[in-house]
């Protein structure tokens, strides 16, 4: 996607293509006044609540652009443009609604299997979604973990010999500068029970400019490199987030997708279907879509369990076996990969499911 001549119009001030496809100008020129962004994108403010739960407010010029541009725009905006709905809290819906800070040991790990941890290394984002699973971080005054806090976690991580994956995330680890982001990398590399590490990001979706020589010299150091990106809808994928996934691929890193399910945005057969199958041509692996966590605000972006049930067996009968991610449901008994036989038991108002472990946890429809 060229200079969007429209947006440096909009600020008074014509940018150049260097300035464009500067990763740390997009990150400084980000929308952060939601009535700025409405302008810009042309849309009223009706139903939208500038404080909202308070999730930060930030959408990266780049992918302001790419919203304007998408067919599908008006389910884009849903997900960054705050909503009023997010004040209506269920009585199910929990701030963390994984138990992370139960499952914390030490600051930035959360260690809730026994053979992984996640490392989560900065509560920023180039790109807010409004979703979210750690709003109660993102919410906070923004922040990068501590040079103290990453060592007590890579000291955490190389005192556990069971530990064998470090999932790096946040946050959006890219976020990071490229010193301190090698430095995490190679001190868990460094760690021989670590077989892998993962990095969990949407950088290369709403920030394409991130995935520069400098850094992919970095992730060519430490392979293998397994990246599972957040791509939401197949209007995400277009030349310019391409080329950034692709020079990923060609560095050595292993893509997948974790995509969320979410009301009105992609829960429908077609949506699925062309996401997926758009991955597949990208070199991305469809590994998850996640039924929408049940975190504090974010009822109107559920689904029914079964309609997630329903799509994922539509996608078997119409794609390749390849493009069928597992439909997973993150509860606080931990993951649970949905299918027939684990949906234990339906009531009126919730189902009964078998986890990872063979527990039974109940979770709300």
């Amino acid at each position: 996607m060229a200079l969007d001549t429209e947006y440096c119009s909009f600020w008074g001030k014509l940018k150049n293509e260097a300035v464009w496809n500067d990763w740390k100008w997009q990150l400084r020129s980000r929308f952060t006044k939601l009535g700025d962004f409405l302008e810009y994108m042309g849309v009223n403010a009706d139903h939208c609540e500038t404080q909202s739960n308070k999730i930060p407010f930030a959408v990266t010029p780049f992918y302001a652009s790419l919203i304007k541009q998408s067919a599908h725009a008006e389910k884009l905006l849903k997900t960054v443009v705050p909503d009023s709905r997010e004040l209506e809290l269920s009585p199910y819906e929990k701030h963390d609604p994984l138990e992370e800070d139960e499952n914390s040991p030490c600051p930035a790990i959360v260690h809730r299997y026994p053979d992984r941890v996640l490392f989560l290394v900065t509560n920023n984002c180039a790109t807010y979604c409004r979703y979210c699973t750690r709003s109660r971080l993102t919410r906070l005054t923004p922040f990068n973990t501590s040079k103290s806090q990453l060592q007590a976690g890579v000291d955490y991580i190389s005192q556990n010999k069971q530990i064998r994956e470090v999932i790096i995330s946040g946050g959006d680890p890219l976020f990071l500068d490229n010193t301190k982001l090698e430095w995490i990398i190679s001190s868990i590399r460094q760690i021989d029970h670590v077989q892998l590490v993962r990095i969990g990001t949407k950088v290369p979706l709403v920030l394409p400019q991130r995935i520069d020589d400098e850094l992919l010299t970095i992730l060519e150091k430490y392979p293998p490199i397994y990246v599972n990106l957040h791509v939401i809808h197949p209007d995400e994928l277009v030349t310019d987030t391409q080329a950034a996934i692709s020079r990923l691929v060609n560095a050595g890193c292993v893509l997948a997708s974790q995509t969320v399910l979410l009301k009105g945005v992609n829960d429908n057969n077609d949506t699925l279907q062309c996401l997926m199958e758009k991955l597949l041509r990208n070199r991305i692996r469809p590994y998850a879509l996640f039924h929408c966590d049940l975190v504090a605000g974010a009822s109107h972006f559920r689904t029914d369990i079964k309609v997630g049930l329903d799509l994922v067996d539509q996608l078997r009968k119409s794609s390749s076996g390849l493009a069928v991610p597992a439909y997973i449901v993150d509860s606080r008994g931990g993951k649970v990969a949905l299918h027939s036989t684990n949906l234990m038991k339906e009531t009126e108002d919730a189902y009964l499911l078998r986890n990872w472990s063979g527990n039974l946890v109940k979770h709300p429809k």
